[in-house]
């Protein structure tokens, strides 16, 4: 595409009046990995939610934003209320990590702080169980939402926000082509104290670039 063609495009693009999530990603779809696939959660599976939430708390309570003291089942109702509301405004995407296998949850991913503005935009945070981790789950689901980001909703550009101690996502960025760009200074409060994070972002020209070597890892497609 010429420069000419693909800036003619790109305005078509940012005067396009974004569609909300619960259009392009309505409650009954599934985006598939290798082993996992992701879906918005339901009512129904605020229990599984529920029980993942409190089984990993301490474990989580390194890497993620403070929990609620009481974890009830309620309160995780609440919470799926609230993503499918944000989601409908197009502000926010949270979606269950599920393993194929046995469709079981093990852990969330969120493309938040959306703007469809001229930053065209978005950040992911997301987190597996414990005993989970370290079996490239993470990196399937980063890459099957990067991919959605990208091949369904016109975004120019994600980021992530890694705190220095995160060695492990730090080296899932890494592996999916994440390019660092600097330190944002105690913008995350984790674990009861002001943290600094790495910065890393991918745009949608390197993205293009990686797709087809994603498939062959096996990191996109069932």
């Amino acid at each position: 595409m010429s420069k000419t063609s693909y800036s003619e495009y790109l305005l078509q693009v940012l005067q396009r009046p974004p569609e909300v999530f619960s259009g392009i990603m309505p409650m009954e779809r599934e985006l598939y990995a290798s082993r996992i696939y992701l879906r918005r959660c339901k009512k129904i599976d605020a229990p599984e939610l529920r029980e993942l939430m409190l089984s990993n708390r301490d474990y989580l309570e390194k890497w993620i934003q403070p929990q609620p003291e009481a974890i009830t089942l309620n309160c995780v109702t609440e919470l799926i209320t609230e993503d499918r509301l944000l989601a409908k405004k197009g502000l926010r995407l949270d979606l269950g990590v599920f393993r194929i296998e046995d469709d079981k949850m093990i852990g969330r991913i969120a493309l938040h702080s959306v703007d469809f503005g001229i930053q065209r935009s978005a950040g992911v945070s997301y987190w597996i169980e414990e005993p989970e981790t370290n079996k490239g789950y993470a990196t399937e689901a980063l890459a099957t939402l990067i991919s959605f980001a990208y091949e369904e909703i016109n975004l120019h550009r994600i980021w992530l926000k890694i705190t220095k101690q995160n060695k492990a996502s730090i080296a899932i960025a890494k592996k999916l082509g994440f390019k660092k760009e600097g330190t944002s200074r105690q913008c995350l409060f984790i674990n009861r104290e002001w943290q600094d994070a790495n910065v890393y972002s991918l745009l949608d020209e390197e993205y293009d670039s990686l797709a087809d070597s994603w498939i062959i890892k096996n990191y996109l497609g069932a």
